[in-house]
């Protein structure tokens, strides 16, 4: 039956193929949602195109965000490339969805001036830590919290981390970053916390990482308590590492590999806010401005 498959199947997203406990807990809520829909559990002989375009239409009605409705496409494409090759069915039903454009929108970003060293507070150690690897680095907030101290390597003044789908890459760390960093482990290191090479960094004990929104938090805290009234998320500041690197004349693609995207359209919205940025100099400059 459907359900024994999507039971399956999400277990090998698990074990098999390292998705991210986020887009696992994703795509099982997805996958629950579309059953729901179909109102019975039923053989996947009887899974058909008809029935993925309805539930999705429902989703549109809804008003479900199209990224949302983006996401339930590429789970059922890939629910549907499961069952493909457990023989379950011969064709993916899924294939012939065309998955929603997003709109184009802008990031939000700070300012250069807006980052500035004097802004922001030097007293929370571990926030300041992680907001050098954010702006400095361009991490992901959970990327930040599955760091361990055998991660860095000081000498050469880079980061390995695993982003989605457990992509490695290697990112150079600024020397803000790595001062940051010296400051926070000196003062975690010798107490009742041990740092050693595969300690987390940012833990209570070493043992068990801090939570994301544990993390979340402190950046928000930082951000707010600077005077920054837009957007106080990890992310923003993630934005910000690649808009001034394309404000400064860093190449594109060189921008891609330190954010490990594996698509350069995701990285191509920040040529939107450098492009943006330009057209007001221009306006402000010209004389036909």
């Amino acid at each position: 039956m459907l359900s024994q498959e999507i039971a399956r199947y999400l277990e090998s997203l698990d074990c098999q193929k390292k998705f991210s406990p986020h887009t696992i807990r994703a795509y099982t809520r997805i996958l629950k949602d579309f059953m729901a829909f179909l109102q019975k559990d039923i053989s996947p002989e009887e899974l058909n195109t008809d029935d993925i375009r309805e539930w999705l239409w429902s989703l549109k009605e809804n008003k479900k965000a199209v990224a949302t409705q983006s996401q339930a496409v590429a789970c059922l494409k890939s629910f549907g490339k499961h069952l493909v090759r457990s023989t379950a069915l011969k064709h993916n039903p899924a294939l012939a969805i065309k998955t929603p454009k997003k709109p184009q929108r802008l990031v939000s970003f700070l300012s250069q001036k807006e980052v500035g060293k004097e802004k922001f507070d030097e007293s929370d150690l571990r926030a300041r830590t992680l907001f050098e690897l954010l702006y400095g680095a361009g991490l992901r907030i959970s990327e930040c919290a599955n760091l361990i101290w055998a991660n860095f390597n000081f000498a050469e003044e880079l980061v390995r981390v695993w982003g989605k789908g457990s992509k490695e890459r290697i990112v150079p760390l600024t020397k803000d970053s790595i001062e940051w960093l010296n400051k926070y482990k000196e003062s975690q290191c010798g107490k009742a916390i041990p740092c050693f090479p595969k300690n987390f960094v940012f833990s209570k004990d070493g043992e068990k990482p801090y939570a994301t929104r544990k993390l979340y938090s402190d950046i928000h805290n930082l951000l707010r308590a600077s005077g920054w009234e837009g957007k106080a998320s990890p992310h923003v500041l993630r934005h910000t590492f690649a808009t001034h690197l394309l404000e400064n004349g860093a190449n594109i693609m060189t921008v891609q590999k330190l954010l490990g995207h594996s698509n350069p359209n995701t990285t191509q919205v920040y040529t939107h806010v450098s492009a943006e940025k330009l057209r007001e100099s221009l306006k402000q400059a010209h004389p036909r401005g």
